[in-house]
């Protein structure tokens, strides 16, 4: 079993020679606890990666002046750091890098580290695996400031709080997920348990004047939210309940979006009234264009008691709220219920600008005529909208 003293030895040793390249890894196998080790200068490395198990690094350099006046910073000519497996002060570090280009955080496994704080004027890419599902953690901290990060990949399981500040004005590709161990956030029957930002690169069609052929033009990228919401058990409804979920979503939200993934659990709820709760809170209402939802249906259905909360507000088929700018919507897993021809006429009268629409069937579900009919009277009634219900083939016959 190698020791703490060791490792800060074999450490120092490195750091007499003057790397310009250092990469450490202690085998997986090792059987160690947490084990502290001091991390000392590198002042000529441009590289440095490190990787163990449950590693806690201390920074023990610090900056000092010269006899010629200047200063020497510790770190000065690192650009990339890769960490996995090691607890590390960041908010001490990053100040002694002045050059750093690129950062990696991997601290699954057994560190757990509580706070993760990147304040860096040169960082351009970053990216951040923190926890575990298992962690005991009730608070994490998330603090980036970095004027000119262009990617940054964040993912965290939570099973607390978790506080997050990103100032990352020129970012361009993200992807960020927090998943919680729990609904950490209520909203009368539903529970939040996934949000992700993502980006994704857009296409558009036209012709080619020289070939005469069809070709795609790429556009610029865009940021697309994703949230993961089912039904929790034991629902309750309590006052700045919408406020508290509106803030929950928001915290995520660490940079522009124009689209919405919504995956929704329904098991057998009715659940339009949700839907537009989250469609009218403004931070979504203000930048939504692109809305695709997911209904994901299980065998087993909860059984709505009188009063059901999915219900609330129970004049929601009249609601109307104002969706400016959405262009697209996407409804997959349409199960042949009144209440979903009640959410899409809603869409439909909520949403001016809308272009396109498209209805997916769920795996299982056989349309029937009547059905057909439904879903084609309301179609019929936008013909600006260009609208297409995606049916399963043997239920292309039936209708």
């Amino acid at each position: 079993m190698i020791g703490a003293g060791h490792f800060s030895s074999l450490l120092w040793d490195a750091a007499s020679l003057s790397p310009v390249e250092l990469r450490l890894a202690l085998p997986r196998n090792l059987q160690v606890s947490c084990m502290d080790a001091t991390l000392p200068s590198f002042h000529r490395a441009t590289s440095i990666d490190l990787r163990a198990r449950a590693l806690h690094l201390i920074v023990f350099a610090k900056p000092y002046a010269l006899t010629s006046g200047c200063w020497y910073v510790p770190f000065r000519s690192l650009e990339r750091l890769s960490l996995s497996g090691c607890h590390i002060d960041l908010a001490t570090l990053i100040p002694f890098c002045p050059r750093l280009r690129v950062l990696r955080v991997n601290t699954t496994g057994l560190i757990d580290m509580g706070s993760i704080t990147v304040h860096s004027a040169s960082l351009e890419e970053l990216v951040v695996e923190h926890g575990n599902r298992w962690t005991r953690r009730t608070h994490i901290t998330v603090s980036v400031h970095s004027p000119v990060l262009k990617r940054f990949t964040a993912s965290f399981h939570a099973c607390g709080n978790i506080e997050v500040s990103i100032l990352a004005p020129m970012v361009e590709k993200v992807s960020w997920r927090c998943s919680y161990a729990r609904p950490m956030c209520r909203l009368g029957l539903w529970g939040l348990s996934e949000v992700g930002l993502n980006d994704t690169q857009e296409t558009h069609g036209q012709t080619d004047t020289d070939s005469g052929r069809d070709a795609c033009v790429q556009l610029p990228s865009v940021h697309v939210l994703s949230l993961h919401i089912s039904p929790v058990q034991d629902p309750v409804s309590f006052p700045d309940a919408e406020l508290s979920f509106a803030a929950e979503i928001d915290k995520h939200m660490v940079t522009n979006f124009s689209g919405l993934d919504l995956h929704l659990g329904t098991k057998g709820h009715v659940f339009g009234a949700f839907v537009m709760h989250l469609l009218g809170m403004h931070r979504i209402r203000a930048s939504l264009r692109n809305f695709k939802i997911v209904l994901l249906r299980s065998e087993v259905k909860d059984a709505c008691p009188v009063n059901c909360l999915c219900y609330d507000p129970k004049n929601w088929r009249t609601e109307s709220i104002t969706l400016a700018d959405l262009e697209n919507m996407e409804i997959e897993g349409v199960g042949g219920e009144d209440h979903e021809f009640d959410f899409l006429k809603l869409i439909f009268r909520c949403a001016p600008m809308l272009k396109t629409v498209a209805v997916r069937l769920s795996d299982g579900f056989t349309p029937s005529v009547d059905w057909c009919t439904k879903i084609n009277n309301i179609f019929m009634a936008y013909p600006s909208v260009e609208c297409n219900a995606d049916l399963v083939s043997r239920a292309k016959a039936v209708c």
